[in-house]
C-alpha cells in the first residue's frame, strides 16, 4: 500500500474547519491593503491621463476648425477673383464642412464662460457662412457693389473667429494645466501614502505568514516523520498528540487511524482481488447469455410471419387454379406463395440485396392487384449494389408502412421509391414516400428500437421490428436513419457497413 496515496485520499474527505477560514482570512487582509494601496494611484493616473486627453482634445478640435475657415476663405477669395469654377466647388465643400463643425459646438445658455464663448463662436461662424454664401450668390448676379461689401463683411467675421477660437484654446490649454498642477500636487502624497502602505502590507503579510507558517508546519512535519516511519514498515511509530482543532488534527487522527487498520486492509485488499476475479467471471457468464438472448430474439422477429401453413394452402390454390384454367389467379397465388417462402428463411439471417428487392417486386405486383394505379412504385438499384448482403426481409416491411401508414388516407394516391446504391464503404437502402409523414415524436420511439434495452412490446414486422432485427443482425454497426416532416413525406434508410456483415460475396 502506498502511504503518500492514502494520506492525499484522506485530505480530499476533510471537513471544512478553522485552518482554511484563518488562511483566508489573513489572504483577504492583505490583498484588502494592497487594493487601498493602488486604489489611490490608478485614481490619479486615470485623472492625469484625462486631463491630457482633454487638453488635446480641444485643442486639435479648435485647430481643425481653424484650418477648415481658413481654406473656406483661400476658396471664396479665388472664385470672387477669377470667377473658377473649381474654387467654387472646393468652397462648397469647405463650408460644408465648416457647417458641420458648428453642430458640436454649444447654443445654449450656460453659466459656464467656456460654453457661452461656443455659443458666440457658433453664431460668429453662422454669420461668417451667410456672409460669405451670399458674395457667391451676387457674384453670380454680377453684382460687383454687393459681393465686395459681403466679402469684407466675411473677411472681417474670420478674423474674429480667428480671434475667438484662438480665445478659447488659452481657456482650455489654462484649465488643463491647472488640472495638471493639482495632480502634481497630490501625486507626492500619493506616492507616499502608497509607499507607506506597502511596507505595513508587507511587514503585516510576513508576521502572519510566519505565525501560520509554524502552525501549519510543525504538526506536518511531525506526520512526515511518522509517515516515513510507516513506509519502512513501523506501523506503532509514537505520534505526539495534537491539540487544536482544526483540519490538522482530522489529518492526525486519521493518519493513527491508519497504522491501527493498515494490516487489515491489505486482507480486504486480498479478498476483494479475489470477489472481482469471481464477479469477472460472473460478467462473462452473463455477457454470453445476453449474447444468446440477442440471437434467440433475432430468430423470433424474422419468424414472427412463419405459418407455414398458409404456404402450403396458397400451393395448392395455385395448382388447382391452373387445372381450372385461371391463369390470373395462378399467378397471384404463384407470386404470393413466393413472397411467403421468401419470409420463411429462420436459418437464412443474411440475403442478397438482389433477392430482397426481388422480393420487393413481388410485393409490388401484389399491392398493384390489390390497388391498381392508385400508388406509383419506382425502383432505383445500382446494379453494384445487387452483389451485396443485407438483413432479409427489411425492405417490403418499409413499403408496406409506406402504403398503410402514409399513403393508404391520402385519395388521390402517392409515390413509393425504393432506392439501393453503395456510397463509399456503405450499402445504402432506403424507401421514401409521399404521404402524410411522420411526428418527431414517432420518430424517436421508432428509433428507439435500436437500444438493446428498449422493452416497447412489438407486433408483426413494421418498422419497429425491422430497426430492431438490423441493429441485432449487424451487431450495432447496422444504422436507421428516419426523415421526415408532417405532410411532406417520409424517408427510411438502412445504412450497412461492406465491410463487416453485408459484404459483397
Amino acid at each position: 500500500m502506498s502511504v503518500p496515496s492514502s494520506l492525499v485520499r484522506r485530505l480530499k474527505h476533510m471537513r471544512r474547519g478553522r485552518l482554511r477560514n484563518r488562511i483566508i482570512a489573513n489572504s483577504v487582509v492583505i490583498l484588502l491593503v494592497l487594493v487601498i494601496a493602488t486604489s489611490y494611484t490608478a485614481f490619479a493616473s486615470f485623472d492625469l491621463a484625462r486631463s491630457v486627453e482633454l487638453l488635446f482634445r480641444n485643442s486639435i478640435s479648435m485647430e481643425e476648425l481653424r484650418s477648415t475657415l481658413r481654406e473656406t476663405q483661400q476658396n471664396l477669395t479665388g472664385y470672387l477673383s477669377a470667377k473658377n469654377s473649381e474654387s467654387l466647388k472646393e468652397f462648397i465643400r469647405t463650408s460644408t464642412m465648416l457647417r458641420g463643425m458648428t453642430l458640436k459646438l454649444n447654443r445654449e445658455n450656460k453659466v459656464d464662460d467656456v460654453f457661452l464663448l461656443e455659443k458666440d463662436l457658433a453664431f460668429l461662424i453662422d454669420s461668417y457662412l451667410t456672409s460669405a454664401e451670399g458674395a457667391v450668390q451676387a457674384k453670380r448676379g454680377r453684382d460687383v457693389t454687393g459681393y465686395v461689401s459681403l466679402y469684407e463683411d466675411a473677411r472681417e467675421t474670420a478674423s474674429l473667429i480667428e480671434f475667438l477660437s484662438a480665445t478659447m484654446d488659452s481657456i482650455h490649454l489654462g484649465q488643463s494645466l491647472k488640472g495638471f498642477s493639482s495632480y502634481r500636487a497630490n501625486i507626492n502624497l500619493a506616492l507616499v501614502s502608497n509607499a507607506v502602505l506597502l511596507v505595513a502590507a508587507f511587514l503585516f503579510s510576513i508576521a502572519l505568514i510566519g505565525r501560520y507558517s509554524y502552525t501549519i508546519t510543525e504538526p506536518l512535519a511531525r506526520l512526515s516523520v511518522a509517515a516515513d516511519a510507516v513506509g519502512r514498515g513501523e506501523y506503532d511509530h509514537p505520534l505526539p498528540p495534537y491539540e487544536r482543532e482544526d483540519e490538522i488534527r482530522t489529518l492526525h487522527d486519521a493518519f493513527v487511524n491508519m497504522q491501527d487498520s493498515v494490516q487489515k486492509a491489505f486482507v480486504e485488499l486480498t479478498r476483494k482481488a479475489e470477489l472481482e476475479r469471481s464477479l469477472m467471471e460472473e460478467r462473462m457468464r452473463v455477457l454470453t447469455y445476453q449474447h444468446r438472448l440477442k440471437d434467440a430474439e433475432l430468430l423470433a422477429l424474422q419468424t414472427q410471419i412463419n405459418p407455414h401453413f398458409l404456404y402450403n394452402t396458397l400451393a395448392a390454390g395455385w395448382q388447382l387454379a391452373l387445372t381450372e384454367g385461371n391463369e390470373k389467379i395462378a399467378e397471384f397465388l404463384e407470386k404470393l406463395a413466393a413472397f411467403i417462402r421468401y419470409s420463411l428463411k429462420p436459418s437464412t439471417r443474411f440475403v442478397l440485396v438482389s433477392e430482397e428487392i426481388e422480393c420487393v417486386r413481388q410485393y409490388i405486383w401484389l399491392l398493384k392487384l390489390r390497388f391498381g394505379e392508385r400508388f406509383r412504385f419506382r425502383l432505383e438499384v445500382q446494379d453494384e449494389a445487387l452483389a451485396y448482403e443485407t438483413p432479409a426481409l427489411v425492405l417490403q416491411p418499409l413499403v408496406e408502412n409506406a402504403v398503410v401508414h402514409g399513403l393508404k388516407d391520402l385519395e388521390e394516391g402517392g409515390d413509393v421509391i425504393v432506392s439501393a446504391r453503395l456510397d463509399g464503404d456503405t450499402l445504402r437502402l432506403s424507401v421514401s414516400d409521399s404521404g402524410r409523414g411522420m411526428r418527431k415524436e414517432d420518430i424517436e420511439t421508432a428509433l428507439a428500437a435500436a437500444d438493446p434495452e428498449d422493452t416497447t412490446p412489438q407486433h408483426g414486422i413494421g418498422l419497429h421490428n425491422v430497426i430492431r432485427r438490423v441493429s441485432l443482425a449487424t451487431g450495432g454497426t447496422g444504422k436507421v436513419e428516419i426523415e421526415s416532416e408532417p405532410g411532406h413525406g417520409a424517408r427510411i434508410t438502412i445504412i450497412l457497413q461492406t465491410g463487416r456483415q453485408g459484404a459483397r460475396i
